[in-house]
């Protein structure tokens, strides 16, 4: 490695004591944010395990404003509105107890508000014939007793659709009310004005279900129904939410989806709700407001439909917390398996993209490293996955691939997956397959899916006719949003929807089944960011707690300051969670497991660490590369840092080291200097003791007072050697000739 010839060695044990100017020193960098940076990678990752067998306690207050828009206010009987909704949640991990206590506050939004939100609906909307979607539940029903025999089941319905980007949009913008800080704002309106009695004309609410790897508007709705007789489905919405921290829901307006659940999952309901098949005109048309009677009616009618989004995406009770871990790994394989008949590996790469993978988990799951991998193969060329996939799989008479789901998602568990990754590995580590193949079915129980997730692992059959529009060449619908919805199964997500709740699969996260969306949503995100805090702050204060039994009264005045400085981290923590500002929240509850750790050296480490060597190697551009071999032998090094001070007078600039496994290092592309760059190294420990070398200084464009590097002085060495070693031959050459 490059570096100056006389670096110095200048750190002594007679010179370490100068506490009062370091410490004085350490209050200035120490406000300057200088990151902390680790030697080793197990220093600061998550412990999943607490420091006693008794659960850590962690609380959070909640709070849902649910506003009102458009009813009238003698008409709601709050208690029968909020009774039964959860006011508390408790999750438990290995280690920590999660409470969330929920508050619920009404508000009652005024005519004014309601009249611009209405204005805002006209605006973004379009009215006309086969706008929308209807269902015809006779067809469904037939086509249920009947799977043999495809069926019509969407017709085209005339009416009014609006654009729920643009509603929700304005919603953030126009608040009705103050938003709660930690928490949520559900709206409950009521806009039948916007229909006819006979339900000729409806209104519904667009909420642009994409394909991700396509760009293309989804107007198809699942397996069962995706074929030539269900062309241009309408996905249409009565409510939605998911991209801020809100939740709309119009009882008023059209939807067809609750219908179709209400028939496809009959055998799994034991309870109907009303909204389901009836639209708030209806349930208005069948009671008496003028009585409490009617009023307690229509309560729990609107209770009905907002329990769903508040039970299960606003305050879920189905999602297990986020694994608090510090690294995940999605590795991926799919497989191709008609590149024998003409299908080619590289016509299918569209279908997913791991870097747009990569992203959404990143945006999930900000506060942990993500290692993607997708690799695309023919099958045939890996003989143990095709015996694997055909001995779990057979032929129909018609020549239709089916595949055993069950069955081959357990052998590749079992068999395949340990071939991929670490099993036994405490981090998220998730293996994911994908078969893409012609005329193909996976079936599940008796029904047919697309993708089995849970436990680690993804497994997804999704036939390539599917991937495309009818003319078998236009692109249509990959798999990246099936893979985010199976891979979010995988890391502890259940659906968005329970059986007889599926009202909250009209949301913007990928884990309903009624329409797709390219990412994750604020629910989802605040689930995973909340949960991951929760368990970080609750191992953090444990261990902070612990160690601050071990502070004296006598301590060194840094121990104290870190131990201020620890608990000021903590209560920005809490007061950043609060705001669900959780990358703040993160990054004060990083710095109080810092001061913690600083707080637990403080005490027995009182020896600066060693700079043993240094130097740097000015380049051609103004720049440099610097390099330090520094050790500490007790609370280890924290951070080492080199101190630029440009042409005598400016401020100092400081620029973090990084390890390379045997220095520390960094370049700097260029500076700023005209006439010359002063250098010297700072380096801390954990014990909040530091050591600073001497100065180098280097003059700008001048070769004859910028010191040489180790390059430099090889090449003179040569030099001289070489000469040397010509007149050395020559004078035993010629005394050689002498002797003769």
């Amino acid at each position: 490695m490059d570096r100056l010839i006389n670096s110095p060695r200048i750190i002594t044990k007679s010179m370490r004591y100068r506490s009062a100017l370091l410490f004085a020193l350490f209050l200035i960098i120490s406000m300057a944010n200088i990151p902390s940076i680790e030697q080793t990678s197990s220093a600061g990752a998550p412990n999943p395990m607490a420091l006693s067998d008794v659960p850590i306690p962690i609380a959070r207050n909640w709070t849902l404003n649910l506003v009102v828009v458009n009813y009238n206010e003698s008409y709601i009987n709050e208690t029968a509105l909020l009774e039964g909704l959860p006011v508390e949640r408790i999750y438990t991990t290995t280690s920590v107890e999660i409470t969330y206590y929920i508050e619920y506050v009404i508000h009652y939004a005024n005519a004014i508000y309601a009249n611009n939100l209405l204005q805002v609906m006209m605006d973004n909307s379009v009215n006309g014939t086969e706008t929308g979607t209807m269902l015809n539940e006779s067809a469904l029903s037939y086509q249920i007793a009947n799977p043999g025999e495809p069926q019509t089941i969407f017709y085209p319905r005339d009416g009014r659709e609006i654009d729920g980007f643009a509603v929700e949009d304005w919603l953030e913008k126009n608040p009705a009310f103050v938003p709660p800080q930690l928490g949520y704002t559900l709206y409950l309106v009521n806009y039948s004005s916007l229909d006819t009695s006979d339900h000729s004309l409806e209104h519904w609410y667009d909420y642009h279900p994409t394909d991700a790897d396509t760009g293309q508007k989804q107007d198809w709705f699942r397996l069962e129904w995706d074929n030539s007789l269900n062309p241009a489905v309408s996905m249409d919405y009565p409510f939605f939410g998911g991209r801020f921290n809100t939740f709309f829901v119009d009882p008023s307006a059209h939807q067809w989806y609750l219908r179709w659940c209400q028939l496809w999952w009959s055998a799994y309901i034991g309870t109907e709700y009303e909204f389901w098949t009836k639209d708030l005109e209806d349930k208005v048309s069948e009671i008496d407001l003028a009585n409490p009677a009617g009023v307690d009616a229509l309560s729990i009618y609107l209770r009905e439909c907002i329990w769903d989004p508040i039970t299960q995406l606003l305050f879920p009770y189905q999602h297990q917390p986020a694994k608090y871990v510090n690294s995940g790994l999605l590795r991926a394989l799919v497989f191709c398996m008609d590149v024998a008949n003409g299908t080619s590996v590289e016509s299918l790469e569209w279908v997913t993209d791991a870097e747009m993978q990569k992203a959404h988990l990143e945006e999930l799951y900000p506060f942990i490293s993500w290692d993607v991998r997708v690799d695309f193969l023919d099958i045939n060329q890996y003989p143990q996955w095709n015996t694997t996939f055909w001995g779990y799989s057979g032929l129909l008479p018609d020549g239709t691939t089916v595949a055993n789901g069950s069955a081959l998602f357990s052998v590749i568990y079992n068999t395949m997956r340990p071939q991929y990754i670490d099993i036994d590995d405490d981090k998220i580590n998730v293996f994911g397959v994908v078969f893409i193949k012609k005329q193909m079915v996976m079936e599940y129980y008796g029904s047919a899916y697309t993708g089995l997730g849970g436990s680690g692992q993804t497994v997804i059959w999704k036939s390539w006719e599917r991937y495309y529009r009818p003319d078998g060449v236009t692109p249509k619908d990959g798999i990246s949003t099936i893979q985010l919805h199976e891979t979010m199964h995988a890391i502890g997500f259940l659906h968005s929807w329970q059986h007889e709740h599926y009202a909250s699969d009209f949301s913007f996260s990928p884990m309903g089944y009624f329409a797709f969306h390219n990412g994750t949503s604020t629910f989802d995100k605040n689930w995973v960011q909340g949960t991951y805090l929760d368990q970080m702050e609750g191992h953090l204060w444990d261990e902070f707690v612990t160690e601050q039994a071990a502070v004296g009264e006598d301590e060194q005045p840094k121990t104290y300051l870190a131990e201020e400085r620890a608990l000021t981290s903590f209560a920005l923590a809490r007061d950043y969670y609060n705001q669900m500002n959780w990358l703040d929240a993160y990054s004060s509850l990083s710095q109080a497991r810092d001061w913690t750790r600083r707080m637990k050296f403080s005490i027995i480490d009182v020896y600066p660490p060693e700079i043993e060597d240094w130097g740097v190697n000015p380049t051609c551009c103004g720049g440099f590369n610097a390099w330090a071999a520094v050790s500490d032998n007790l609370s280890g090094l924290e951070n080492v840092t080199v101190q630029i001070q440009i042409d005598r007078d400016l401020p100092v600039q400081l620029y973090p080291c990084v390890f390379n496994g045997s220095h520390w290092v960094v370049t700097v592309q260029s500076t700023s200097a005209v006439d010359s760059i002063t250098a010297n190294v700072l380096a801390w420990d954990w014990g909040m003791n530091s050591a600073f070398s001497s100065n180098i200084t280097w003059l700008i464009d001048s070769e004859t007072t910028r010191p040489p590097s180790y390059t430099e002085l090889y090449v003179y060495l040569s030099i001289i050697a070489g000469v040397s070693a010509v007149i050395v031959v020559s004078v035993i050459y010629l005394k050689t000739r002498r002797m003769q």
